[in-house]
């Protein structure tokens, strides 16, 4: 899917992109690549953008690891939300102090068993009932004897 959409070069471009009211333009910022530096210079130098990072499906593990860190919620909550969120991440969102954030490490395919795990006795008794039953439902680990 990337493949149709031509990589943006700078951060300028992704956020002219992300404001535009073409609908072409606009969807760019969610599939196209970045180099490297350009994620860099987006996540440190425009915050209002971050969220729109996160959104990008493209974007690489070492931005999600910086973006965990954002103070705004909804920036953690949409990498906890991505399909292929690497699980050391999830793991560290486990004690994240937004509800929303902790439901979707409770419920992530990828969520490593010990996050899950720690979850068990959240305060929120949704996330807590959540995280029972991926552990119940989780396989059982056979010993190799």
């Amino acid at each position: 899917m990337t493949d149709r959409f031509p990589a943006i070069t700078s951060a300028e471009e992704f956020i002219r992109l992300r404001k535009s009211e073409n609908r072409a333009e606009y969807n760019r910022t969610a599939w196209a690549t970045l180099p490297l530096p350009v994620w860099w210079d987006l996540v440190r130098n425009h915050p209002d953008m971050r969220f729109w990072a996160a959104h990008n499906r493209t974007v690489p593990s070492e931005i999600l690891a910086e973006l965990i860190k954002d103070p705004d919620w909804r920036v953690r909550d949409r990498v906890a939300g991505k399909r292929y969120c690497p699980p050391e991440l999830l793991e560290r969102l486990v004690d994240d102090p937004h509800d929303a954030v902790r439901r979707l490490v409770a419920s992530h395919p990828h969520s490593p068993r010990s996050a899950v795990a720690r979850l068990v006795d959240d305060p929120w008794r949704v996330i807590a009932q959540e995280a029972r039953a991926r552990l119940a439902g989780w396989p059982s680990e056979q010993s190799s004897e």
